[in-house]
């Protein structure tokens, strides 16, 4: 997948988020979900966000760690400052222009930071993947407690099931004489 493409799918992904918080209430956003165990939209949309963050202070400084993250409250309780920040968000993926090569440091286990060779187009990869997890998470929430939101038809689907399910939907059609 190309620079190019990997921007568009994030874009759209992101557009997506920002499409369905739009629609959310502000209390609604940050209040305590028993489906995610007391944690709230915000704190999803946060992560989201901050690790878009991380990736563009790790591009500026050629090394990502994710694990920096500020974990800023304002984030997750205020609604309108989520969504400037996905709209921020989106303007730094736009302009993402060049591939250049990255170190991401993270501690997976007790207190030992690991060092990879990554890439601008990996993390953009990484971040996508993250994005639609989160999403898909979300989702349930939605459909559970928000059951008048408009979602994407595709919100918080991976682009690999979206095309398995396509080609097996058409596999099963009878064949049109």
């Amino acid at each position: 997948m190309s620079l190019e493409s990997l921007k568009t799918a994030n874009l759209q992904i992101l557009s997506q988020l920002e499409e369905v918080l739009e629609q959310l209430h502000a209390q609604d956003f940050s209040m305590p979900l028993d489906i995610l165990s007391g944690n709230t939209i915000g704190m999803h949309v946060r992560h989201v966000v901050e690790l878009y963050l991380e990736f563009f202070t790790g591009i500026a400084e050629g090394e990502i760690n994710y694990d920096k993250r500020k974990r800023n409250l304002t984030l997750q309780e205020d609604l309108d400052t989520a969504i400037w920040a996905l709209k921020d968000v989106k303007t730094q993926v736009k302009a993402l222009h060049n591939e250049t090569a990255l170190l991401v440091k993270s501690c997976f286990v007790d207190s030992e930071i690991i060092q990879l060779p990554s890439s601008l187009s990996r993390e953009l990869a990484y971040n996508l993947e993250h994005s639609i997890h989160h999403m898909a998470i979300l989702q349930i929430c939605f459909k559970q407690y928000f059951t008048k939101l408009i979602l994407p038809v595709h919100f918080g689907v991976a682009n690999s099931t979206i095309q398995y399910q396509t080609k097996n939907v058409y596999a099963e059609l009878p064949a049109s004489s």
